[in-house]
């Protein structure tokens, strides 16, 4: 099962963890990202993000699928969650079983190396002194005072 999607639901790591359990795996690795409350110096309130869906599904599935394949996985999974996230939610999940940890462990972080660069998915960041700033691929795209 190699899977990537997108949702509005909050993220449930031990759901997504059953999701991709296998007898076989000796290994599952899940990561989590989580909205902090900072950004290069700055206290930030919120995140929204947005995508271009169709697009952005397709280009989460075809990271999940070459990571996968390079690293002969059977098991990922991918699911990023857009609109309203307040600090602490998590945004994405990249959940990996493996027989052994060194493959799940590299997948898991190309997958997030190339899902920051790759997938139109826009972060608008909403900062404590009421700047909103537009970003793409890490990129600021566009800042604006609310």
């Amino acid at each position: 099962m190699i899977t990537a999607r997108l949702t509005t639901e909050k993220l449930d790591p031990n759901a997504l963890l059953a999701e991709i359990s296998h007898e076989r795996d000796g290994a599952q690795v899940l990561f989590l990202g989580v909205v902090r409350n900072h950004h290069q110096g700055r206290a930030v309130a919120r995140i929204d993000y947005e995508a271009y869906e169709p697009m952005a599904r397709k280009e989460l599935q075809k990271i999940a699928d070459e990571v996968a394949s390079q690293h002969g996985l059977e098991r990922v999974l991918v699911v990023h969650r857009f609109g309203r996230h307040e600090i602490g939610d998590a945004s994405i999940a990249v959940v990996i079983g493996s027989p052994h940890r060194a493959a799940a462990f590299e997948a898991a972080r190309q997958i997030m190396d190339r899902v920051k660069t790759d997938v139109p998915i826009w972060k608008k960041e909403y900062f404590a002194d009421g700047t909103i700033e537009w970003v793409l691929a890490d990129r600021l795209v566009r800042s604006e005072q609310a």
